[in-house]
């Protein structure tokens, strides 16, 4: 067992990342939100961050906040330890054999600024996810000619294209 242990507390957007998650995520509005619950939206952030190699820093503007509670990471903690287990996997800038990438991942975190490193690591991960799914999926306009008139549907069309997931529309 690692001596620290990672998703154990809250968790808050902030600044510019505050009012991103507020536009991707909607409570109690199905029909204008993209993610039913704020760690779904963190969860996919996550993945979309490391999948696309996109970073971003905290920004601390005087916005609303966005929080996570302890209880909501508590009940995904297997899904976020698992995504990043393989983000220290697959991070392995520090030159260590794929044989020591996997130990430390499953082994976690031994000391404070190995703890500290990580948890910074995947929530630039998850603020850059969040920028990409915002760019994608709020500012992105459809295309005239797409397939789809809800701009909403059509932005969600394009961005699992964009990742190698395309899907075909029965014919009517």
């Amino acid at each position: 067992m690692a001596a620290f242990e990672f998703f154990k507390k809250e968790f808050e957007f902030r600044g510019k990342h505050a009012r991103m998650a507020g536009e991707l995520w909607v409570p109690n509005d199905y029909e204008h939100t993209y993610f039913r619950r704020l760690i779904d939206l963190y969860l996919t952030a996550a993945v979309i961050g490391f999948r696309v190699d996109r970073k971003a820093e905290a920004d601390y503007a005087p916005n609303e906040s966005k929080s996570i509670f302890p209880e909501q990471m508590m009940g995904a903690k297997e899904d976020l330890d698992f995504i990043m287990q393989m983000i220290m996997i697959l991070e392995n800038r520090t030159g260590m054999s794929p044989e020591d990438s996997v130990k430390k991942a499953f082994r976690g975190a031994e000391t404070q600024e190995e703890f500290e490193y990580y948890r910074d690591l995947f929530n630039s991960y998850v603020r850059g996810g969040l920028e990409e799914l915002y760019e994608r999926l709020v500012l992105r306009k459809a295309e005239v000619d797409e397939e789809f008139y809800d701009e909403k549907t059509a932005n969600t069309m394009a961005l699992m294209e964009r990742f190698g997931t395309s899907f075909q529309v029965p014919a009517e």
